[in-house]
């Protein structure tokens, strides 16, 4: 996924549940500190600049994943206590945005995904994947 491409899909990120509106949208830096193919910073406006400066974010992509995996991996995600802020299929492949409080539950969310029996089938559905983990600058 290239910047461009990862920038549209956050143009339409405009929320986050529980939140309330109000204050003019800002624009947060995100820096990378693992995950050298994807871009090295994320600029993303938005209405809660505090929200994208806490804690840790996730750029994943599953490249060549099938439609159909998107909501088999959902599932897993979910039992392992995953929730994606953004989720996009784009030319086949399955991108990711998603937060985790720090590193070890990071982690703890990975070990769980990777001892789920549905999932350790489900991965061979899918040529590889790429990661990017940002923080707040």
């Amino acid at each position: 996924m290239t910047r461009r491409n990862f920038s549209g899909l956050l143009a339409g990120f405009a929320t986050f549940p529980g939140l309330e509106a109000g204050d003019p949208p800002a624009v947060v830096i995100l820096r990378a500190i693992a995950g050298a193919r994807l871009p090295e910073t994320l600029a993303i406006t938005t209405s809660f600049p505090e929200k994208l400066r806490r804690g840790l974010w996730e750029l994943r992509t599953y490249r060549s994943a099938a439609p159909a995996l998107e909501k088999h991996v959902a599932a897993v995600f979910r039992g392992a206590g995953i929730h994606p802020l953004l989720s996009e299929i784009h030319g086949g492949n399955l991108t990711y945005f998603i937060p985790f409080e720090n590193l070890t539950a990071r982690d703890r969310a990975w070990t769980a995904v990777n001892a789920d029996p549905e999932w350790i089938p489900a991965r061979t559905q899918f040529q590889s994947y790429h990661f990017g983990l940002y923080r707040s600058a």
